[in-house]
Parts: C-alpha cells; structure tokens; sequence
C-alpha cells in the first residue's frame, strides 16, 4: 500500500488500480507508473500538490490533493 504519512493535503480521491488493456491482472508497477506520469504531467509535483493517501479498499489507490479542482480532474480522469 501506497501511503505518503503526514501530508497536509486535505481533498483526498480514491480510484481503481489502472489496468492494462491486454492484461486484466492487476499490475500495480505499470498502474503506479501510469499514475504517477499523469499526475506529474497533469497536476504537478509530489509532496507539493499531491500525495498517496490511505486507501481501505485492496483494489483502488488514494490520493490527496492541495487544490480541490486537482481532485475532480483526477476522479474525472481515472474513475
């Protein structure tokens, strides 16, 4: 589990793993990646507008945001 402790960021999203199109198996290497470059590309950088957040559920990633838009992009995008 993904989880970056003690971050300040208050608007927290949760969505399924990504999977790839010719492999229903969960990869979460390849969907930590395909995450990771978009929310670089789309967002910003790590630790300054988003971080992992907890996620209870076994299938799906959190993520906090410091701007509220960043979050209704990213649930947009990846739900």
């Amino acid at each position: 589990m993904l989880v970056d402790h003690y971050h300040p960021f208050r608007f927290h999203a949760t969505v399924p793993w990504p999977g790839q199109p010719d492999n229903p198996q969960v990869n979460w290497v390849w969907g930590i990646e395909q995450i990771e470059d978009w929310l670089q590309q789309c967002v910003g950088s790590r630790y300054q507008l988003w971080a992992y957040d907890d996620c209870p559920a076994t299938y799906q990633i959190g993520v906090a945001f410091k701007w509220d838009k960043d979050k209704t992009l990213f649930l947009l995008t990846w739900s």
